[in-house]
């Protein structure tokens, strides 16, 4: 195929150069061999030394790009020179150039016409010419029409339709039927797929074919679906002859397509996803590890599948289609199936794993190390176990329970349930330790805990601060001592040794709720910063309004007074407000506190200041197993009192986990 391409180029490439190594001094028409009209016309130009609006042209034979490279043929074009004319220039490329009364440029194009061999008739279509063209001379025509041997033609007509020059088709002679008439054959591809006709060229006087005659001849053959009239229409209208036409195509089958799983989750835990800080580093704390899912999310959703759509060949014989595959979904443990069958839903919260094609949702999260590098920070909404520790910077948050074997460094741990650390916390004055729950750990130095539950310290509770909303529990350890630090609950402090033998300072508060007295230090501070504010703007506002009560305000006092109004107001609202909450906080605050009490089963150190409501005692001297509570508004001491049930709860909250 590729060999006879090359010939047929080779070929007509040499037919061309013969057409342009030519040179006409003298001769008024030439006929030229060329791939496009533009090219032919500039050769004739070139070898008539004139230029292309100088020249007229009639389209002897169409050329064509073939189909799929072959059967590619040249335009044969006979082009005539014309007369020169006056007011005009000569333009870029030798193209004569005119202008209008607009100013508007025009190309000028002469006149042209076309003769064409139907079954109603010889018929002739004649084109105005443009701008400073040349119009189409009646000779011309009568010398082509006799050229091609069309016989009892009608002169007058040929006349008048050459002076009207409308573009449409006017009937110049009676068809006689002979054998130089076109004909064409028809083919079909093997896969009946498609359907091509090859027309060829009528000869002389011969006729063209009409559309309906095609289209029958088709019919003829079994092609009956998928024909192109109006590619048949056009390739009679602009004369393409002996090439092979595609004028039927079928339509080819679309397979359906298969039902398809969307997750909403990574199902491969192989690639970690690393973040970048602002300076370019990797940000080991968002790995992107844990997935984790909360009740009620979606964790998969199935596309459903796609009918195939059948084809049909030029003949009209279906071809059937496969129609999409359904797959179906799978819902392990703790998900459910939506009632349309269409996604995967969560019943818990939890972490989504994929296993053996089915989606699950586990409560516990289980690291079976350390809290590092190689996880990340922890963001989970159910419980977490920990079997390593929690390494300095990192972050684990848990929507339930969190169990850390090892120990807590400089981190921070925040649970919604308790949270039990099976060695000890050693903050170095930046982990902060929250829960909803209670606290468990062996022991704790330099950190600072928020609890809502009970504290139970074993062995030693140094230089924190803890805000307690429970009960701080340090005994059944060797040393149970609360030494330094801040260490604040509402009900109960229990210890062997309160303070140390280096006098200390430690502070230990009952009868409060921590969170109730930092809320009455910052409305305090509030009010003091507004009642700071409020006598400068009074101030403004007298002098304003003294100006005013002489006179209407200039724009910009005007303005200023509305600001310092509006403020004024708001900041007397926010007052009101400040003293409305402080005022129940208080009465919330004294009714706490009535069996509050601090004791230490040893041992209670100088430099330890004893706090119950507002009663304080700032310790002077050592005290052996005594209990500390307040009555009638002072400190009392009493013998030593064991804290009630704490080995029961210590027992539930320290138990072994799977």
């Amino acid at each position: 195929m590729e060999r006879l391409f090359e010939l047929l180029e080779l070929d007509q490439s040499s037919e061309i150069k013969k057409s342009k190594d030519f040179k006409l001094d003298e001769e008024e028409e030439v006929e030229v061999l060329a791939f496009s009209i533009e090219e032919a016309l500039q050769n004739a130009a070139d070898a008539m030394s004139t230029s292309i609006v100088n020249l007229e042209y009639e389209i002897l034979e169409r050329g064509s790009n073939g189909f799929f490279g072959i059967g590619k043929k040249p335009y044969r074009i006979l082009v005539k020179k014309s007369a020169a004319r006056g007011d005009s220039f000569e333009g870029m490329d030798g193209l004569k150039i005119d202008f209008d009364a607009q100013n508007e440029i025009i190309l000028n194009q002469d006149g042209n016409f076309k003769i064409m061999v139907r079954k109603s008739g010889a018929m002739l279509r004649v084109n105005p010419p443009k701008g400073d063209g040349k119009p189409v001379h009646p000779e011309s025509i009568i010398s082509s029409v006799e050229r091609r041997e069309i016989r009892n033609y009608d002169k007058n007509t040929i006349t008048k339709a050459a002076q009207n020059a409308s573009g449409k088709w006017v009937k110049i002679a009676e068809y006689i039927p002979s054998q130089l008439d076109s004909t064409f054959q028809i083919q079909v591809s093997p896969d009946e797929m498609k359907s091509f006709i090859n027309i060829t060229k009528p000869e002389k006087f011969g006729r063209v074919l009409e559309v309906d005659e095609i289209v029958s001849g088709l019919k003829s053959k079994h092609v009956l679906y998928g024909i192109k009239e109006n590619i048949i229409r056009d390739s009679i209208e602009n004369e393409i002859y002996n090439m092979p036409i595609l004028v039927a195509e079928g339509d080819m089958p679309i397979e359906g397509k298969d039902a398809e799983i969307k997750y909403h989750f990574k199902t491969s835990t192989d690639e970690v996803k690393y973040d970048m800080t602002e300076d370019g580093r990797i940000d080991f704390h968002k790995l992107d590890i844990i997935q984790s899912v909360v009740v009620g999310q979606v964790l998969a959703t199935k596309i459903p599948a796609e009918n195939g759509k059948a084809g049909k060949t030029v003949t009209g014989r279906i071809i059937p289609a496969r129609d999409g595959r359904d797959h179906k979904l799978f819902a392990g443990k703790n998900t459910h199936i939506s009632p349309d069958g269409m996604q995967v839903i969560a019943d818990i919260n939890g972490q989504v794993v994929f296993k053996n094609g089915k989606i699950n949702v586990e409560p516990i999260l289980e690291i079976n190390g350390d809290v590092d590098l190689t996880t990340g920070d922890i963001n989970f909404p159910g419980n977490v176990v920990i079997f390593g520790s929690v390494n300095d910077t990192f972050k684990v948050y848990s929507g339930g329970n969190i169990e850390i074997k090892g120990n807590i460094g400089k981190a921070e741990v925040v649970a919604e349930g308790n949270i039990v650390v099976r060695q000890g916390i050693q903050g170095k004055d930046e982990a902060r330790i929250i829960c909803s729950g209670d606290l468990f750990a062996r022991f704790v130095e330099r950190s600072i805990v928020r609890v809502e539950g009970d504290v139970i310290i074993p062995e030693v509770l140094l230089h924190t601060r803890v805000d307690c909303k429970g009960r701080i529990i340090c005994t059944g350890g060797k040393r149970s001592q609360i030494a330094g630090g801040v260490v604040r609950a509402l009900y109960e402090i229990n210890a062997k040794f309160l303070g140390a033998e280096a006098y200390t300072e430690t502070i230990v508060e009952v009868g409060i709720d921590p969170e109730a007295e930092d809320k009455i230090l910052e409305l305090t501070h509030r009010k003091a910063e507004i009642e700071k504010e409020l006598p400068d703007i009074t101030k403004q506002l007298n002098n304003l309004s003294m100006m005013l009560a002489k006179g209407p305000l200039p724009p910009d006092k005007e303005e200023q007074f509305n600001i310092l109004s509006l403020k004024n107001a708001e900041l007397r609202e926010e007052i009101n407000s400040i003293e409305e909450q402080y005022s129940e906080i208080q009465h919330y605050l004294e009714s706490l506190g009535k069996d509050a009490k601090i004791s230490a089963s040893k041992t209670t150190f100088p430099g330890v200041k004893i706090k119950i409501k507002n009663a304080i005692l700032v310790v002077k001297s050592e005290y052996k197993y005594v209990t500390f509570y307040r009555e009638e508004g002072i400190i009392k001491i009493v013998p030593y009192e064991k804290p009630k049930e704490i080995e029961e709860k210590i027992q539930n909250i320290t138990k072994k986990r799977r």
